[in-house]
């Protein structure tokens, strides 16, 4: 499948190419996963492609080694369309930035071994992304040690917002002062002061610790740790209310795309529909900060590979 999913990329698939491999997307979870680390890859190669234009490309066999090398270390944030010509310019694997597209190369934004540090200052806000593929934002005054071993361990300080990557033989640990997190999904923040904890799930679930007690936190609920008392029950919140990002931050860690799409369209006030209700278990894993509803959906739908058709709302088809 990798040559006939590169020739899709490279938009010189005919129509049965294109067919078989949407047939073949659709078996399985795992198959769109595939997909999509060679789609971010892919477009990682391209975002900064050369504008001096190269008589001959690499073989085949030079992408997809420069595709298995990056595939588990891109993240995709935004992507852009291409002509025909932009298709013969090629650029040897880079990390870099530019204001309004950006893809995070892990090993670059790391570039110091498996231990990260990040501090933020009184009035600052950062977004990293940590040696495993998971993307932390970290509110003002916070200080975040991630270590990538045996366990993923994180230890913070102040607030963090977590998309964690997905990996079933290593556990994401959050440590506090005040109690610890043990990530069994992907989407929660953490808040943290003096002599209080509080956590709200986003996505999947968490199991909260704290003087030998521990509760399971699920999506849509709260869980408070204040002092030296045990976490408290859940319960229910509109997380959308509570959470503490007011600036404009969507993250997505394989997030199905039905809910991807619930949470654009509460954020901008759009609605959503499917043409295919398949479509809506595609995974998305992207970031935007302060991104026009435009290029929000955009750039979903073309990591996602579907076609988005904006009328009174957006209907989303293959």
């Amino acid at each position: 499948m990798r040559d006939l999913i590169l020739l899709v990329l490279s938009g010189e698939a005919n129509a049965d190419d294109e067919r078989a491999l949407v047939d073949w997307r659709n078996e399985s979870p795992e198959n769109e996963r595939v997909f999509q680390e060679y789609a971010c890859a892919w477009n990682a190669l391209l975002l900064h492609a050369s504008q001096d234009p190269v008589t001959v490309p690499p073989p085949v066999a030079e992408v997809v080694a420069a595709g298995n090398r990056r595939r588990q270390r891109a993240i995709p944030l935004k992507g852009r369309q291409r002509n025909r010509a932009d298709r013969r310019r090629w650029l040897a694997p880079a990390c870099a930035a530019t204001a309004a597209t950006l893809i995070l190369c892990v090993s670059a934004l790391l570039g110091r071994g498996p231990d990260l540090t990040v501090s933020t200052g009184s009035t600052e806000y950062k977004t990293v992304a940590l040696e495993d593929g998971s993307v932390v934002r970290l509110g003002p005054g916070s200080r975040l040690d991630f270590q990538n071993g045996e366990e993923r361990r994180a230890n913070l300080h102040g607030i963090g917002f977590f998309a964690i990557a997905s990996d079933t033989t290593t556990p994401f640990f959050v440590h506090t002062e005040i109690g610890t997190a043990k990530v069994l999904g992907t989407r929660f923040e953490v808040r943290t002061d003096a002599d209080s904890l509080r956590l709200v799930v986003v996505e999947g679930s968490v199991a909260l610790s704290a003087s030998g007690n521990q509760v399971f936190v699920e999506a849509g609920e709260m869980s408070r740790i204040e002092g030296d008392a045990p976490p408290a029950v859940p319960k229910q919140v509109n997380v959308w209310e509570v959470l503490e990002w007011k600036d404009g931050l969507l993250i997505f860690q394989d997030t199905p795309l039905g809910d991807v799409v619930a949470e654009v369209g509460a954020f901008f006030g759009v609605d959503f529909s499917f043409a295919d209700s398949t479509l809506a278990r595609r995974v998305v894993t992207a970031w935007f900060e302060n991104e026009p509803f435009e290029d929000v959906v955009s750039t979903i739908c073309q990591v996602v590979g579907v076609r988005c058709t904006l009328n009174e709302g957006v209907e989303i088809s293959r």
